[in-house]
């Protein structure tokens, strides 16, 4: 049974933005729990995101998975990056490791030479080599995040990050390692990407804007699925879902899923989701199984007011949900992350669409952020 565990990096300042410890402090606090719990099994790790909304005294609470939340004048122009780590417990039976399990997290930024701007291909060679030099650890998996690149000094570790996206991105690669008494040499990690295809062009004109219409992000995992069955010698390390920006002034068309940086005069028009496998290659490999992918959103409790957002499950509930499939599947879970939804726009209503594979950039209605939900999606090898 799968359960998760969330470490937010230490507020240091309070302002707007409040000053927050870096990426590590999280780690560190998650070291510290599992040296308390050595019946936990680590899956996986993931940055999550989570908006500064102020309740009950605190400055983010990670079990609230609808932003805004509460009344409008609490909105906060600012987000969070922290750990959740997603584990399942040892039977009581079973002997504990004699030292309890450590994570460590790589982070490897592409480099700019000026004439050539490095790809996601690599960066990933580079972590591949210091991957190899973390003994006595397993790699967990491999996470794509962004982070504003209009500052000086690029920090992958820093936490605080604004909501609307910054017309300069910079994606880079962080993996997640832990402590395993006699691990086996890591493998040489290597990745395939599948990009949902257009099924309908868009349109834009004066008076009226026609959104393109795109494969739901169900047939991109199927079509990963078809490749994984094709590739017997594939060892899955991890899957995950991404965003690309796509560009409303080229037909909207979604930018190179290789590139690591993004650049416009004004924030991208909207992203869509692309399927990304993480493995390693063994000749005599166990054939991998079906992948199923799953989504979880939380459901409207309350309805929104003239002074309130409308209210919605926390993460408690929606994580049982995800305990119950998963264990009435009874597969292997080879991802897990939470993504930030938005509203299906032309319809008018909250409604939200996980399966979706397009979202437009978050418009602003008058001073405030339009609504957004968390959804857990789980991808799972089945036998």
């Amino acid at each position: 049974m799968l359960f998760c565990e969330d470490f937010v990096p230490s507020l240091l300042a309070s302002g707007r933005p409040p000053k927050l410890a870096p990426f590590s402090d999280s780690v560190g606090q998650a070291n510290r729990w599992l040296g308390e719990h050595p019946e936990v099994l680590v899956q996986t790790c993931e940055t999550i995101r989570a908006p500064f909304s102020p309740q009950h005294g605190e400055y983010c609470d990670t079990q609230v998975m609808s932003y805004p939340a509460g009344k409008p004048k609490d909105v906060s122009r600012f987000s969070l990056r922290g750990l959740r780590i997603w584990y399942q417990k040892q039977p009581e039976h079973e002997k504990h490791p004699s030292k309890p399990p450590q994570v460590t997290s790589i982070d490897v930024l592409p480099r700019d030479y000026g004439d050539k701007v490095e790809t996601f291909q690599d960066v990933l060679t580079r972590m591949n080599g210091l991957i190899a030099e973390k003994k006595g650890q397993q790699l967990l998996n491999i996470q794509t995040l962004a982070i504003p690149g209009d500052q000086k000094e690029v920090e992958s570790e820093e936490t605080v990050l604004p909501i609307l996206t910054p017309t300069k991105l910079v994606r880079f690669l962080r993996a997640y390692l832990i402590s395993v008494e006699g691990s086996l040499p890591p493998p040489n990690v290597q990745f395939q990407d599948f990009l949902p295809q257009q099924v309908a062009a868009g349109k834009v004109s004066t008076f009226s804007t026609k959104l393109p219409s795109f494969e739901t992000l169900s047939e991109t995992f199927a079509k990963a699925n078809k490749w994984l069955q094709a590739c017997p010698d594939v060892n899955l390390i991890n899957v995950e879902v991404f965003e690309v920006s796509l560009d409303k002034e080229a037909s909207y068309c979604a930018s190179d899923p290789q590139t690591c940086f993004f650049l416009t005069n004004k924030p991208p028009f909207g992203w869509l989701k692309v399927v990304r496998i993480y493995y390693s290659t063994k000749q005599g490999s166990a054939p991998v199984g079906k992948l199923v992918d799953l989504s979880f959103c939380p459901e409207v409790k309350e309805k929104k007011s003239l002074l309130h957002y409308a209210q919605y499950e926390g993460l408690p509930e929606v994580v049982k949900k995800v305990q119950l499939k998963c264990d009435e599947l009874g597969g292997v879970p080879v991802g897990v992350q939470s993504v930030w939804t938005y509203p299906d726009w032309e319809s008018g209503e909250d409604v939200f669409q996980p399966n979706t594979s397009l979202h437009l950039e978050p418009r602003l209605d008058g001073t405030e952020h339009l609504p957004q939900v968390e959804t857990i999606h789980v991808c799972m090898i089945v036998k």
